[in-house]
């Protein structure tokens, strides 16, 4: 195993979150002033959202479509933007759309029957299941605005979880019967991989950064002062620092981006311990109880938002819509203020036998998003607004909210124990991943 560089553990490391890029290409000729100052105002819209663009050159029909494809697809773009500027185009629209392997948007200049043409492109397209847009309005209208950022998030969502890969330690818990998944459906509908990773590996790797004294005692000894450990817990606190540098290590190796662990058996079986101090920064997605279907919710909200999430298993609902959930811990980054993480022992693993150190961030009140990604088929989505209320740190991290739907609603769609939630209001843009990904969306948020 190669020696991978890795950084004295901090809160986080970075959001995930490289800017979008996108291929823009003009359909057509742009043969007067009007058409370009039109083709400039659709381009500006994305470069003031933050946009990478690369500027093709303009093709007009179906062979500098098939030529164009060969030359952009060599920069992995997130999104193919198409700017048609004349009628007689829907072919030339059609072939690069079908043939790009990533999202596309399609905004017609106005005028010169570039609308007609573009609408044409987009029926054959949408039958076919290709993952294509249509926005028609001026580029300074807010909706136009607001709808292209949409679309840019669930474009890079949809491109980056095509290319992630997640970990397996262990198997699924086996009271998760809900929660079974098929690695290859997974791998057919969103394009991601599911790698076993092995306790040996996983022993290997721990015995490979036993061996870096130096960097383990200069983590132990920030955390501690950080998070004002004590000396019975110092002990705690090493091995798991050793178990987090471990599957950092093993995220570099095979290019992992999340890991789905057997933490309640598996890994105190073998370890003694579960790996919830990677928590403390956000190198890889974690989660639990090898639920894998949790782990790529994770990732889809890290690429919809650059931001981790909390998850919790459902514990209480009351008749008022107030919903309770609780979990070990939650990502460091969560916390507004990091003062107020408590790092401390988990009563939970001593009742089990087994000892180890949580992270508890206090989590912002205001609105979020409840979700859940299930089904054996990986095809269906719960989601639900809510307000969350407050959160408590001890024993557990315990979380209050209140549903914005009627809880009767809301239990109807409950098929498993795990929900993620994400601060402010993403069900937009998990409807459009979810309409080009085939997942069925099941929205339980009252409609005002």
């Amino acid at each position: 195993m190669r020696e991978a560089k890795t950084a004295l553990i901090t809160r986080a490391t970075g959001d995930w979150m490289n800017n979008p890029i996108s291929i823009v290409l003009p359909v057509g000729e742009f043969d007067s002033s009007l058409v370009q100052r039109e083709f400039e105002s659709i381009v500006g819209v994305f470069q003031r959202l933050g946009v990478d663009l690369v500027i093709a050159d303009s093709i007009s029909d179906e062979v500098g479509a098939r030529l164009s494809i060969q030359e952009f697809s060599k920069k992995n773009p997130d999104f193919l933007l198409i700017i048609p500027m004349r009628g007689l185009s829907a072919q030339a629209i059609e072939t690069v759309s079908r043939e790009c392997r990533v999202p596309c948007l399609i905004w017609p200049v106005p005028g010169r029957f570039a609308l007609p043409s573009s609408t044409l492109a987009v029926g054959a397209l949408r039958e076919s299941g290709v993952p294509v847009e249509f926005l028609y309005a001026p580029p300074d209208h807010p909706m136009s605005v607001e709808r292209a950022r949409r679309i840019i998030r669930a474009a890079m969502t949809y491109t980056r979880i095509r290319k992630s890969r997640i970990g397996v330690v262990g198997s699924l818990f086996s009271n998760l019967v809900s929660c079974r998944y098929d690695p290859q459906i997974i791998n057919s509908r969103l394009g991601t991989t599911i790698l076993p990773i092995s306790y040996s590996d996983l022993h290997a790797a721990m015995q490979f950064t036993a061996r870096r004294h130096q960097e383990i005692e200069l983590s132990l000894q920030a955390l501690a002062l950080k998070y004002n450990i004590g000396v019975s817990d110092r002990d705690i606190l090493r091995a798991g620092i050793q178990l987090h540098l471990a599957m950092k290590q093993i995220a570099q190796e095979h290019n992992l981006h999340g890991f789905a662990t057997e933490c309640w058996t598996g890994l105190p079986r073998e370890f003694g311990m579960n790996p919830c101090l990677g928590f403390i920064e956000d190198e890889y997605v974690l989660a639990c109880e090898g639920d894998v279907m949790l782990c790529l919710t994770l990732l889809i909200i890290r690429y919809l938002t650059g931001k981790s999430a909390y998850v919790g298993d459902l514990y209480d609902l009351d008749l008022d819509g107030d919903l309770t959930l609780i979990h070990c811990g939650a990502p460091a980054s969560l916390a507004s203020n990091e003062t107020e993480i408590v790092l401390a022992r988990s009563q939970v693993a001593l009742e089990r036998g087994f000892e180890t150190l949580t992270c508890r961030p206090r989590l912002e009140p205001g609105g979020v998003t409840l979700i859940r990604f299930y089904g054996t088929d990986c095809n269906h989505m719960h989601l639900a607004s809510a307000d969350l209320l407050s959160s408590e740190q001890s024993p557990s991290l315990t979380v209050k909210l209140k549903l914005n739907c009627d809880r009767w609603e809301f239990l109807e769609q409950c098929g498993g124990n795990h929900y993620c939630v994400v601060a402010g209001d993403i069900r937009g843009e998990l409807k459009l991943l979810g309409k080009w990904l085939g997942i069925s969306i099941h929205d339980t948020t009252s409609q005002e």
